[in-house]
Protein backbone atom coordinates (compact mmCIF):
# COMPACT_ATOMS: atom_id res chain seq x y z
CA UNK A 1 0.00 0.00 0.00
CA UNK A 2 1.25 3.47 -0.87
CA UNK A 3 1.25 6.46 1.44
CA UNK A 4 1.39 9.08 -1.35
CA UNK A 5 -1.43 11.64 -1.39
CA UNK A 6 -2.15 14.71 -3.47
CA UNK A 7 -3.35 17.23 -0.94
CA UNK A 8 -3.70 20.55 -2.77
CA UNK A 9 -5.10 23.73 -1.33
CA UNK A 10 -6.37 26.98 -2.86
CA UNK A 11 -2.88 28.46 -3.15
CA UNK A 12 -1.69 25.43 -5.11
CA UNK A 13 -4.57 25.79 -7.57
CA UNK A 14 -3.79 29.49 -7.93
CA UNK A 15 -0.14 28.72 -8.67
CA UNK A 16 -1.12 26.13 -11.29
CA UNK A 17 -3.45 28.66 -12.95
CA UNK A 18 -0.69 31.28 -13.00
CA UNK A 19 1.78 28.82 -14.52
CA UNK A 20 -0.67 27.70 -17.21
CA UNK A 21 -1.77 31.26 -17.94
CA UNK A 22 1.63 32.91 -17.88
CA UNK A 23 1.87 33.45 -21.67
CA UNK A 24 -1.44 35.34 -21.65
CA UNK A 25 -0.34 37.27 -18.58
CA UNK A 26 2.86 38.46 -20.26
CA UNK A 27 1.28 39.20 -23.65
CA UNK A 28 -1.58 41.09 -22.01
CA UNK A 29 0.77 43.11 -19.81
CA UNK A 30 2.87 44.13 -22.79
CA UNK A 31 -0.16 44.99 -24.92
CA UNK A 32 -1.76 46.98 -22.11
CA UNK A 33 1.41 48.97 -21.45
CA UNK A 34 1.80 49.81 -25.14
CA UNK A 35 -1.88 50.60 -25.69
CA UNK A 36 -2.20 52.94 -22.72
CA UNK A 37 0.93 55.06 -22.84
CA UNK A 38 -0.13 57.72 -20.33
CA UNK A 39 -0.65 55.18 -17.54
CA UNK A 40 1.63 52.28 -18.43
CA UNK A 41 1.49 50.49 -15.08
CA UNK A 42 -2.30 50.60 -14.86
CA UNK A 43 -2.60 49.53 -18.50
CA UNK A 44 -0.18 46.67 -17.91
CA UNK A 45 -2.19 45.46 -14.89
CA UNK A 46 -5.48 45.56 -16.77
CA UNK A 47 -3.92 43.93 -19.81
CA UNK A 48 -2.31 41.21 -17.70
CA UNK A 49 -5.63 40.34 -16.05
CA UNK A 50 -7.44 40.30 -19.37
CA UNK A 51 -4.70 38.26 -21.03
CA UNK A 52 -4.69 35.74 -18.19
CA UNK A 53 -8.46 35.27 -18.34
CA UNK A 54 -8.49 34.96 -22.14
CA UNK A 55 -5.56 32.52 -22.20
CA UNK A 56 -7.03 30.29 -19.48
CA UNK A 57 -10.43 30.39 -21.20
CA UNK A 58 -8.83 29.32 -24.47
CA UNK A 59 -6.90 26.60 -22.68
CA UNK A 60 -10.08 25.20 -21.11
CA UNK A 61 -11.90 25.27 -24.44
CA UNK A 62 -8.97 23.53 -26.12
CA UNK A 63 -8.89 20.81 -23.44
CA UNK A 64 -12.65 20.26 -23.83
CA UNK A 65 -12.39 19.89 -27.61
CA UNK A 66 -11.76 16.54 -29.29
CA UNK A 67 -8.20 17.67 -30.18
CA UNK A 68 -7.17 18.45 -26.60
Amino acid sequence: MSDIALDWGPLDYTLIALILGSPGFLIGAAAGAVAWRRHRLFGALIGACAGLVLWLGGFVLWKMSPWG
